[in-house]
């Protein structure tokens, strides 16, 4: 008998999230970020999902290389770029573009006995331009002169850029135009140069400046932030990107939903306690509902009392401390629910981005801390060719 506790993954969902993209954006070239075991939701889901993405973008090389042997055939980018000559070899053979950020990356790639093959036909470098976040990536002058010099050496180029402030409520012209400025740059140098700026929440900023229909809080961004590939990351996965407003209202449908049962009933007394610590104390007669699922699991454990869990219609609130493999929660006010009833932890009935609030933290750590003992169970699968 298995345990109750399973991610459904709609790969319908995740394929039409792409669409809604691919359809108000027009030409734009589009990675689909997959990294983190597509954010929690398998290789099996996305590669049955994205089939129309004009790449598959992370940061692992084995599963990078994974991607090629299951049979993936479009660009695929290493984000992070490699880290040692084997990674340079490996993405040589299998033709797997590698973003540069760094000096000893420049080494690896132009110094080993792999310089001619990247010369004469590829893969792709990505060059990576420090955008104001100061994590990796080159200034805009010095990553500028690598471009020049790698352009004049014959190898194949690309420049890249992580956009950290497409989320913010107010405006910040200073990196926006900053960033307008590195894409004049670059084009200047070399129109046939491929930029990649927008992330998931720069793209959905987008839309409205080519024509969508959806609304959100900042429609602003300069439309050459958008060229020429789009990275794909959350909205895939129908998670928002922008606090306090849902994905569903920026056109997106939940992809996972992750679902258990109640395992059983207890019935408290006033002044009787829940949990590790005894953090919840019933302040009333109370039935608390024992659910499968936990930290180890992936379920937050700074989750406090109060975090809403769907169960049989009802939005209820988690009571006590999560455990590693149970959570508590108060259905006193509730009694059709009993030993069985279905719960849904985030999904169609409860969006990611509410709980991931309620627990202090965001969607994207939820859906990618999913633990590898929940099984997957692919629903409303698409089979596309060409991948």
């Amino acid at each position: 008998m298995a345990r109750p506790l399973r991610a459904l993954i709609d790969v319908s969902s995740m394929r039409n999230n792409l669409l809604f993209f691919r359809k108000q954006l027009g030409s734009v070239r589009c990675w689909a970020v997959v990294k983190a075991n597509a954010y929690g939701h398998g290789f099996e889901a996305a590669l049955q999902a994205l089939g129309q993405a004009d790449g598959l973008a992370l940061i692992e090389p084995d599963l990078a290389l994974e991607l090629r042997d299951r049979g993936w055939r479009k660009p695929i980018l290493l984000m992070e770029g490699v880290f040692d000559e084997a990674d340079v070899l490996a993405c040589v053979e299998a033709g797997i573009d590698m973003v540069v950020h760094s000096a000893w990356q420049l080494e690896l790639v132009e110094s080993g006995r792999y310089a001619s093959s990247l010369q004469e036909h590829g893969p792709r470098l990505w060059v990576k331009f420090n955008s104001g976040m100061n994590r990796l990536g080159f200034s805009v002058a010095e990553g500028l002169r690598h471009l020049k010099r790698l352009r004049h050496a014959g190898f194949r180029l690309g420049a890249i850029a992580h956009f950290a402030n497409a989320d913010a409520l107010e405006a910040d012209v200073q990196s926006e135009q900053a960033m307008v400025g590195l894409w004049g740059a670059v084009k200047a140098l070399d129109q046939e140069i491929p930029c990649s700026f927008s992330n998931s929440a720069a793209s959905q900023r987008l839309l409205p400046t080519r024509g969508g229909r959806v609304s959100i809080q900042r429609p602003d961004l300069p439309e050459p932030l958008g060229a020429d590939w789009l990275r794909l990351g959350i909205a895939l996965y129908g998670g928002s990107a922008f606090d306090g407003t849902k994905a569903c209202d920026l056109g997106l449908a939940p992809v996972m939903r992750l679902e258990t049962r109640v395992l059983a009933i207890q019935s408290l007394e006033p002044g009787d306690r829940v949990g590790y610590g005894g953090r919840f104390i019933a302040e009333r007669p109370s039935r608390i509902a024992v659910l499968a699922c936990g930290y180890a699991d992936g379920y937050p454990r700074q989750a406090p009392d109060g975090t809403p869990v769907w169960i049989a219609g009802h939005l209820c609130p988690l009571a006590g401390r999560v455990s590693m493999d149970m959570i508590s929660v108060d259905v006193t006010d509730y009694p059709d629910v009993g030993v069985g009833a279905p719960a849904q932890l985030w999904g169609d009935s409860l969006p990611v981005d509410q709980v991931a609030a309620a627990a202090g933290t965001i969607g994207y750590q939820l859906l990618s801390g999913l633990t590898a003992r929940v099984p997957r169970v692919l629903i409303n699968q698409v089979h596309e060719e060409g991948v």
